[in-house]
């Protein structure tokens, strides 16, 4: 991999529409609303931006027809272009095509900070509204200020389908603060629970500046340890594999007899929890190996869809580690020991439980009742948040049997949790969350689907989840030719990177505990060529292009301005 020093604009999230009910206060003052900002740095105070500077400044953009279309800030746009002269113009914004067509006023107004953790690196500066596109989108014009003391103004610009948001990023040095009051404190409008108003939350920068994760699985299914974590599903459902190990291994599972005959005892697979016990389970061990790897975040399944919690839940009593098994929190042991060696923490959470009654009865009345999502799930991921505080939110298996249990607004009501996760979370200025939330699902990055190796730039944030053997639990049935070696892992890691994704790499832990030598030896090789090759990775942007030749051998990022 080549680090490539050339200036390049931060990669900023594509944005959707949708008018917000609450403007944000804006500093009393004789210029125009449009020419002043105010960005909030968490609950410290606000920053204002004077960018009366900016007044004389046009903005163009083309869209994929070759449409050019022009903004200009406090100024009339009938200025540009000269044939639309005696088109009718606004004192703020207003957008307009080449051949004239005014498009809409632009009269609403909001900010946020571009990054909240940091808010002094930027405002963002949001005008919506107008008559919507012939296919019924609102349109908006959103603009990125980033301070930069440096230069006089730099622009770049760009149109987004098909929502049609016309994004500007501006480096200027008139974008920075002129003024901070410690005691003030910023209005913050809250966003509504619907994916279109969700979608102007800015993204946590911590995410695209650390590139690699671990993922682990880690469950009952570890205890079994046969092919899949899908142990249970396959069982039940009559894959003969799965049957046939189950009833001459552990006990009779009285799965369709007639197919599969068994006289031996009765075993279920609620009896493995028991078994579960993680004796040799070592937090700081874990988390060590993580940071010798080389990564920077670390995503633990808190639940998977068998519905067993890795951690105590009242939702889920006597199907948890405190209640059963370990008899002890591993949520919240890996939590602490991964912060404590300065690392980010994440929760993967199955939306759906195969097994569990309520969700069973949700499906058999094709979702008119939510009642699975109302009492479990819900109440489950708040209590999840309240407690840990996950960096990240990895929501998972929102493909249910029933076709009504795939929507992620009707049936798993997801953007009412993720706004309440946006406004209210304690993890609010610092989580994201994946688009895994079911059909129609927004979201912080795209998870697409697993092993997501796509080779080629990609608009949108994304994360490539990986794995090191063919099964995401620990499969002690795999021989050694079903792990990938260290080459394979660091090829995955550079392109993606070079693609503006992030790596997520698997292991899967024993029942006991164990990450298992050969797991720890792909790591340590990880960590070696990462102690190299850092530069490279780590709080980088795409370059211009991805690789040199056909062959991908050599990938191509640039350092963050």
């Amino acid at each position: 991999t080549r680090s490539s020093f050339s200036r390049t604009v931060l990669n900023m999230k594509g944005l959707s529409l949708l008018a917000l009910a609450s403007l944000l206060s804006f500093v009393a003052g004789a210029l125009p609303d449009c020419c002043q900002a105010v960005s909030s740095p968490a609950s410290y105070g606000c920053y204002h931006y004077n960018l009366s500077a900016l007044t004389a400044a046009v903005f163009t953009a083309t869209d994929v027809n070759k449409n050019s279309y022009s903004a200009a800030v406090c100024t009339n746009v009938g200025s540009v272009p000269p044939l639309c002269k005696n088109k009718p113009a606004a004192t703020a914004y207003q957008y307009a095509n080449s051949s004239c067509a005014v498009l809409g006023l632009l009269s609403k107004t909001a900010t946020y900070p571009v990054d909240p953790e940091r808010a002094d690196r930027g405002v963002r500066v949001v005008y919506q509204g107008g008559d919507p596109d012939p296919d019924g989108v609102d349109r908006a014009v959103m603009l990125d200020f980033f301070c930069d003391k440096d230069v006089e103004m730099v622009v770049q610009s760009v149109i987004e389908f098909p929502s049609y948001t016309f994004r500007f990023v501006i480096y200027s040095s008139h974008a920075c603060p002129v003024s901070y009051s410690p005691s003030e404190k910023c209005f913050f409008p809250e966003f509504e629970n619907n994916w279109r108003s969700l979608a102007f939350r800015p993204v946590p920068s911590w995410y695209d500046e650390v590139k690699f994760g671990i993922f682990i699985h880690w469950g009952v299914y570890s205890v079994p340890s046969f092919k899949s974590e899908w142990y249970w599903y396959y069982l039940m459902t009559g894959n003969p594999p799965f049957v046939e190990f189950h009833n001459r291994v552990y006990g009779c599972s009285g799965v369709m007899p007639e197919k599969f005959p068994c006289t031996g005892p009765p075993f279920k697979y609620a009896d493995f929890a028991p078994m579960f016990k993680a004796e040799m389970f070592n937090p700081d061990d874990w988390a060590a190996l993580f940071k010798k790897s080389g990564a920077k975040y670390v995503i633990l399944t808190s639940k998977h869809h068998e519905g067993w919690c890795n951690f105590p839940s009242p939702q889920h009593w006597n199907w948890n580690s405190m209640d059963l098994g370990p008899q002890r929190d591993l949520v919240g042991n890996l939590t602490s020991s991964v912060r404590a060696h300065g690392l980010r923490m994440g929760l993967y959470h199955s939306l759906k439980e195969w097994f569990n009654p309520l969700h069973i009865q949700d499906s058999n009345n094709n979702c008119s009742t939510t009642t699975f999502v109302d009492e479990i799930l819900i109440p489950t991921l708040k209590d999840m948040i309240n407690k840990y505080q996950p960096d990240v939110v990895w929501a998972d298996g929102s493909n249910g049997d029933a076709p009504c249990t795939r929507d992620s607004v009707k049936y798993w009501k997801a953007p009412d949790f993720v706004s309440w996760l946006y406004n209210k979370g304690p993890n609010r200025n610092t989580v994201l969350v994946n688009n895994r939330w079911g059909v129609g699902s927004g979201g912080d990055y795209n998870a697409g689907n697993d092993r997501f190796t796509l080779g080629v730039l990609q608009p949108e944030k994304y994360e490539n989840w990986y794995t090191t053997q063919n099964s995401w639990g620990y499969d002690r049935s795999e021989s050694l030719a079903y792990y990938r070696n260290a080459s394979v892992l660091i090829y995955q890691l550079v392109s993606s990177v070079a693609c503006n994704g992030n790596l997520l790499l698997n292991v899967g832990p024993t029942h006991d505990g164990r990450i298992l030598p050969i797991f720890e030896d792909l790591l340590t090789e990880m960590g070696e060529w990462m102690a190299v090759n850092s530069e490279a990775i780590y709080n980088t942007t795409t370059y211009r292009v991805q690789f040199d030749t056909e062959e991908k051998r050599t990938w191509f990022t640039s350092p963050k301005v």
